[in-house]
C-alpha cells in the first residue's frame, strides 16, 4: 500500500474516535504562509510586515489544554524585531499588526504570551529579549493588564534570536485557572486568572493561534506545531550481544499521535508506540530511526540514534621487557581490543588479589621471586573479556665496588673492581676512567696522558640481567711543567732572583751561590756565569727538569754588538743591546745614514728586525742611541755604529 493512502486510511479510522486535526484547520493571514504540512512562517525578514495563523476550530476554555511547538525568532540579534504572541481570542480569523505590538496590540477581549525581541521604551521593555503574559492587547507592562513578566525568554540567557529551534509549551488548567509557558522545558511565567469570566466575559469558545510583526527591524519568525519523534533505552541498559533491547518512545507531539513507524538498522520493523524488547543479530553498529504520524495529517521528520550492540573484548597487556631487578616499580601498559564498543573498566589483580586501581595503565613495585598480573576488561555496553594472567620475576642486583691509587700521569694506574655480593655472578664490568676512555674487563691498567682531577666510574651486569648501580669514585693524576726561567745576564755580585715553576716541591742543581736550593724562588749570587738546573716534583715524584742559563757581565754597562745579520736563518736576526746592572732603559734609537729615525724602543728585549713598515732596510752602517739607569740610579747613555749585513 502507498504511505499516502495508508496516511489517509489512519485518519479516516482515527476520525471514528477522535477529532482529528489537519492542516486545513490553520488559517494564515496576512504575511503568514505554510511552509510544509505543520510549520508556519509569520513574517520574512522584511520590514513593516504583519502574519497571523489561527486554528479555525475553536476551543473550549472550560476545558484545560496542554499546547507544544517549537518556534524560531531568526538569527538577527542587534536589529532583529519585533517578536511573536502566542494568542488566545473570540474575535476572528483576519486580525493582527505591524510593529512594536507583534499583531497583538489593540486585540480585545484576549489573552496573549509575547515573545518579544524588540526594546521599546514606550512599552517599558527590558534591554533582553523576554516573555510575558498580557491581556487585551496590551504590551506595556507597567499596565494593569500585565499579568506575569517580563523575564528572559531563555533561561540564563539574554537573545532568543539565534536562529535555532526552541520548544514552546502553553498550559491552561480549566480546574486551578492557571496559564504558564515553558520554554525548552523551563518554566518561564505564569498566572492565575479566570480566563471565561475576567477576560472573555463568560464566553469560553475561542480561537488560538500565533501573531507575528515587524517594523523598520525585522526577522524571520516562525512556528511549527510539534510532532518530535524520540526514544531513549533505559538508564541501566546495556547492549551487549545477545542483550534484550527495550526502546521507550518519548516523542511529542501537538495533537494526538496516530502511528509509530520504527527502522531498528538490522532490516526489522514495528509500527507500535512501545516495541518489544529487541535482539539484534549480531554485535554491530545500528542506526534507529523513528517516525511519527499525527491527527493533523502530518509525517515527522526522521529521529535517528546510533545503537551499539557490543562484542565480548579481549584484553590484553605488556610490561616492559624483562629484567626485573631490585624491587623497582615495573609498569604496566594496557592494549585490550574490543570490534564492537568501549572499553571502560579495567580490573587488575596481583597475585590473585584485586587492586583498587581502574585505569588502562597500572604500575607496581615487586618484591623479590616470582609474580603473576592479571587483567579483565568491561565495555560501557556490559562486555567482560576473560581474563589474562602474565608472570614475572624480581631478581637482585650485584653491588660492586673499586680499588686504585692516585699517581703521576703517562704512569699506569691499575683499577681492580670487587663484587660486593658474590652469590649474584657478575657476567660483565664496565669502566668509564673518567678521561673520554672505556673498557670491560674485571680490572684494567689504563694511563692518562695529562694531569688533573678525573672521575672514575663503574657499574657491571649480572648473569641475571640486572644492572648494578654505578659507583664514582675520583682520582687525582699528578703533573709537572719545571720552568727555570729564560736564560739572562746579571753584573757581577749583583742578586739575581730565580723564579721557578710547574710543580708542587723544587729543587735547584748545583746549590752553589743560591740562598735556597730547595725554595721556588731562591736568591743567586754569582760571579761567573753558569747554569742551573730546576727539578719540579709532587710529594708522589712525577719529577721535570729545566736549565737556566746566566751569563754575567761586568757592569753596570750597556753591551751593543757592532754587526747582524737580517736573513731569516734564526741566528742574529735581531739588532739586540745587553743591559747588564741597568734597571730601567729610557730609549733604544736606531738611525740611518741619512739621520733618518727606523727604530725606538725602550724594551731592550725586543730589538730591531731591520725593517722599515715591513721593508727590509739596505746593507750598510747605522748609528745606535741607548740611554738608560743602573740600580744604584747613575745614567748611563751610550752611541755608536754597527753593519746591517744581509
Amino acid at each position: 500500500m502507498r504511505p499516502c493512502l495508508l496516511y489517509m486510511l489512519l485518519l479516516l479510522l482515527a476520525s471514528v474516535s477522535l477529532p482529528a486535526q489537519t492542516n486545513d484547520n490553520y488559517f494564515p493571514n496576512g504575511s503568514a504562509f505554510r511552509e510544509n504540512c505543520n510549520c508556519y512562517t509569520l513574517t520574512n525578514e522584511q520590514s513593516t510586515q504583519s502574519g497571523s495563523v489561527w486554528n479555525k476550530i475553536k476551543i473550549d476554555l472550560t476545558q484545560s489544554f496542554d499546547y507544544k511547538f517549537n518556534i524560531n525568532l531568526g538569527n538577527r540579534d542587534a536589529d532583529g524585531a519585533d517578536g511573536m504572541v502566542f494568542v488566545l481570542q473570540n474575535i476572528s480569523l483576519s486580525i493582527g499588526s505591524t510593529g512594536e505590538g507583534m499583531g497583538f496590540g489593540g486585540v480585545t477581549p484576549s489573552i496573549g504570551i509575547p515573545i518579544d525581541t524588540w526594546q521599546n521604551g514606550n512599552q517599558n521593555d527590558p534591554a533582553f529579549d523576554h516573555i510575558s503574559i498580557n491581556r487585551d492587547g496590551d504590551v506595556n507592562h507597567t499596565s494593569s493588564n500585565n499579568l506575569a513578566g517580563p523575564v528572559t525568554a531563555l533561561a540564563g540567557k539574554d537573545n532568543i534570536e539565534d536562529g535555532q529551534w526552541h520548544t514552546l509549551r502553553i498550559s491552561w488548567n480549566a480546574v486551578t485557572k492557571s496559564i504558564s509557558a515553558q520554554i525548552d522545558g523551563v518554566e518561564r511565567v505564569q498566572a492565575t486568572i479566570d480566563l471565561v469570566a475576567q477576560v472573555f466575559n463568560n464566553n469560553p469558545i475561542v480561537y488560538w493561534g500565533f501573531t507575528a510583526g515587524t517594523g523598520g527591524s525585522y526577522n524571520r519568525q516562525r512556528f511549527c506545531t510539534s510532532l518530535n519523534p524520540g526514544f531513549s533505552l533505559a538508564p541501566n541498559q546495556l547492549t551487549c550481544f545477545p542483550a534484550s533491547i527495550q526502546f521507550h518512545d518519548n516523542s511529542l507531539s501537538f495533537g494526538t499521535i496516530l502511528n509509530w513507524y520504527w527502522d531498528f538498522g538490522d532490516g526489522t520493523k514495528a509500527d507500535v508506540q512501545t516495541p518489544p524488547p529487541h535482539v539484534y543479530p549480531s554485535p554491530g553498529i545500528y542506526q534507529v530511526k523513528l517516525n511519527i504520524f499525527g491527527n493533523d495529517g502530518c509525517l515527522s521528520d526522521t529521529f535517528k540514534t546510533t545503537v551499539v550492540v557490543g562484542s565480548k573484548p579481549v584484553a590484553n597487556f605488556g610490561p616492559p621487557l624483562p629484567p626485573y631487578c631490585n624491587e623497582a616499580v615495573v609498569p604496566f601498559t594496557d592494549s585490550s581490543k574490543v570490534q564492537f564498543g568501549s572499553i571502560n573498566t579495567w580490573e587488575w589483580q596481583i597475585d590473585g588479589q584485586p587492586v583498587v586501581k581502574t585505569s588502562p595503565g597500572y604500575e607496581q613495585a615487586f618484591t623479590y621471586g616470582p609474580h603473576t598480573m592479571s587483567l579483565l576488561v568491561k565495555t560501557k555496553e556490559g562486555c567482560v573479556s576473560d581474563p589474562i594472567t602474565r608472570t614475572l620475576t624480581m631478581s637482585p642486583a650485584p653491588v660492586v665496588d673499586m680499588r686504585f691509587s692516585d699517581t703521576c700521569f703517562r704512569t699506569p694506574v691499575l683499577f681492580t673492581s670487587s663484587n660486593l655480593t658474590p652469590t649474584i655472578p657478575v657476567k660483565q664490568w664496565y669502566w668509564l676512567p673518567g678521561d673520554g676512555s672505556r673498557d670491560s674487563s674485571i680490572s684494567i691498567e689504563h694511563v692518562y696522558t695529562k694531569g688533573g682531577q678525573y672521575t672514575v666510574k663503574l657499574y657491571a651486569v649480572a648473569e641475571n640481567g640486572c644492572y648494578a648501580d654505578t659507583v664514582e669514585k675520583p682520582i687525582r693524576i699528578y703533573e709537572t711543567h719545571a720552568f727555570a726561567g729564560n736564560d739572562t745576564v746579571v753584573t757581577d755580585n749583583h742578586p739575581l732572583p730565580l723564579h721557578g715553576s710547574g710543580g708542587e716541591l723544587y729543587n735547584w742543581s748545583p746549590p752553589d751561590g743560591l740562598s735556597d736550593p730547595d725554595i721556588a724562588n731562591p736568591i743567586a749570587f754569582i760571579k761567573s756565569s753558569m747554569s742551573y738546573v730546576l727539578t719540579a716534583y709532587t710529594p708522589m715524584g712525577c719529577e721535570t727538569k729545566d736549565t737556566i742559563r746566566i751569563k754575567v757581565f761586568k757592569g753596570p754597562a750597556i753591551y751593543v754588538p757592532n754587526v747582524f745579520s737580517p736573513n731569516g736563518d734564526q741566528r742574529n736576526d735581531r739588532f739586540r743591546m745587553t743591559a747588564v746592572g741597568i734597571s730601567d732603559i729610557y730609549f733604544f734609537r736606531i738611525f740611518n745614514r741619512y739621520g733618518q729615525l727606523v727604530y725606538n724602543s725602550n724594551n731592550s728585549k725586543e730589538g730591531w728586525d731591520g725593517t722599515i713598515k715591513g721593508q727590509p732596510q739596505a746593507t750598510g752602517t747605522y748609528v745606535w742611541m741607548v740611554k738608560g739607569k743602573d740600580f744604584t740610579g747613575q745614567l748611563h747613555e751610550q752611541k755608536g755604529t754597527f753593519m746591517l749585513v744581509r
